[in-house]
């Protein structure tokens, strides 16, 4: 069975305790704390294809749903032997509970699918399982922080059944941005999910991103403090840590349609959110390094305000939507 690796990402530090609570610059940058006093993802259902996770630390303490193991490692535990999950699910939904970090949708259940072992590797197989048992869980989001050139045919069926029944993927576009163009991995290239690029604090391009016509969405991907193993917290690096940004975000996205229209959105209503409300980091319109550019519902250092006639405007230019999914779009972000 084809193996498959997890994009090599940087550790930079690790802290024992965190005491004070710390909201990471790249959760500012989402702007998802401007979205936390009307929802912060409750009920919303996210699946996390990873390493597993760290089952005691506190920031966890009600954020995880369920789990399962298809790795070889202990397939009564989802704990995660090597931080890369721990990290991601940080990112996604720490708890706003006073101490450590807070992700970006700090009340959204988790949906542990353990696939890769501690050394960070997996093969097709475990990753299909993982995803067809999301699948099984309703998820609303699965968030994939992985990358790798393996596809086939039966991968591709695979992310085209998911997208069917409602499920909204997002996933790294992988680390092998000094390699040159095209080198975005799968799933990320794959048309039904949406790939994620890496910036820093200063929107500018990490040199590790991968390239490609599939870029899609830019989130700060460069030193993102988190949780990790032994109920720590580290600092890291990768279009890993970016995915879990965008995918937080896709969960509040869903919050808000389900609590204001009553129904999930679709795969497609919550890409085109993305991708209109962006900001454009090259100048050029979608390219491929930043893809639509930087989402964010806002800026956090500046007025809560936001000006949606740009989006009423690019929604009016957009011939692919209806007049209903234009009255959503300027909705969903006022």
């Amino acid at each position: 069975m084809k193996s498959i690796k997890l994009s090599d990402f940087k550790i930079l530090n690790i802290n024992e305790t965190q005491s004070n609570e710390v909201i990471d610059y790249g959760v500012k940058m989402v702007g998802a704390p401007l979205e936390w006093k009307e929802t912060m993802g409750e009920g919303i259902k996210i699946g996390v294809v990873d390493t597993g996770i760290c089952t005691s630390h506190p920031e966890f303490s009600n954020r995880i749903a369920d789990g399962v193991n298809f790795t070889k490692e202990d397939p009564r535990s989802i704990e995660d032997y090597s931080g890369h999950g721990t990290h991601v699910a940080g990112i996604l939904a720490a708890e706003k509970n006073g101490i450590g970090v807070v992700g970006v949708a700090p009340k959204a259940k988790l949906y542990i699918a353990k696939a890769f072992d501690k050394s960070g590797k997996t093969d097709y197989s475990c990753v299909e399982k993982s995803i067809l048992w999301l699948m099984d869980k309703n998820v609303d989001v699965i968030n994939m922080s992985f990358s790798s050139p393996y596809t086939s045919e039966r991968y591709s069926r695979l992310v085209r059944m998911i997208h069917r029944k409602g499920i909204t993927m997002i996933c790294a576009a992988g680390n092998e941005g000094t390699n040159g163009n095209n080198t975005i991995g799968y799933p990320a290239n794959f048309a039904e999910t949406i790939a994620v690029s890496a910036v820093d604090i200063n929107k500018t391009i990490a040199d590790f991103s991968s390239q490609g016509s599939a870029a899609e969405i830019s989130a700060a991907g460069i030193n993102i403090y988190s949780t990790y193993l032994n109920n720590g917290y580290a600092t890291l690096s990768g279009t890993s840590m970016a995915t879990p940004i965008i995918a937080g975000a896709a969960a509040i996205l869903q919050a808000k349609g389900v609590m204001r229209y009553h129904r999930r959105l679709t795969p497609d209503e919550i890409r085109l959110l993305l991708n209109i409300y962006t900001e454009d980091l090259s100048g050029l319109g979608r390219d491929d390094r930043y893809g639509y550019g930087l989402f964010s519902f806002g800026r956090i250092s500046g007025s809560d305000y936001v000006d949606i006639s740009p989006i009423r405007s690019a929604v009016s230019q957009r011939t692919d939507i209806s007049k209903r999914m234009a009255e959503l779009i300027v909705a969903m972000l006022m």
